[in-house]
């Protein structure tokens, strides 16, 4: 569930929105419609904490997780197709690679030690181990087949990359998912 309490979004003296509050319940499918320049991404930033609104809040669900498919088409384009997807868990990416970090120390200590054990359990709470596998699937289900999972984003086409965003949207099961103006692609 996402709860929006006495939002506002303001630019100088433009007000986008005032005392704006709502619920957006599970099982439930939403839409914001208006016209150009209304403010329906910026709404859709500010849910999504890619922006800080003027005042008001803006909360999941305990535990929740919200994704977003992203719309620049060209942000991960140094990044494998497989990784790209990955990275749509941000939690899971971050304990990744923080734990390659640590195993690719020379002088890795005792202290460090606990640290991998404390990212190693919170990994296998994540199903980390199946995260490579069900990037995969996910990817091929679209239609982006094996050959390309090691493939750089820059390399795909147009189409290609909607279809590996959408999959990083996917990735992980989130909660919400929030789509702002996506193609037919």
């Amino acid at each position: 569930m996402i709860t929006v309490e006495s939002l506002r979004i303001q630019f100088g003296k433009r007000v986008l929105f005032q005392d704006v509050s709502m619920k957006f319940t599970p099982g439930n499918c939403y839409g914001v419609i208006g016209a150009n320049g209304a403010g329906k991404s910026t709404f859709l930033k500010a849910i999504s904490k890619a922006m800080d609104p003027t005042s008001g809040r803006i909360s999941l669900g305990p535990g929740e997780r919200l994704s977003v498919l992203s719309q620049d088409h060209f942000a991960f384009d140094e990044h494998t197709v497989l990784n790209a997807v990955m990275k749509g868990h941000t939690v899971l990416w971050d304990i990744m690679q923080e734990k390659d970090a640590l195993y690719a120390k020379a002088d890795f200590t005792e202290k460090d030690g606990i640290r991998a054990a404390e990212l190693e359990e919170k990994f296998a709470d994540l199903d980390g181990w199946n995260a490579e596998s069900d990037a995969a699937s996910l990817l091929s289900d679209l239609g982006i087949q094996e050959p390309l999972h090691q493939t750089l984003m820059k390399d795909l086409s147009g189409k290609q990359k909607v279809r590996v965003l959408l999959a990083q949207a996917l990735f992980g099961k989130p909660d919400n998912l929030l789509l702002d103006e996506p193609t037919n692609d």
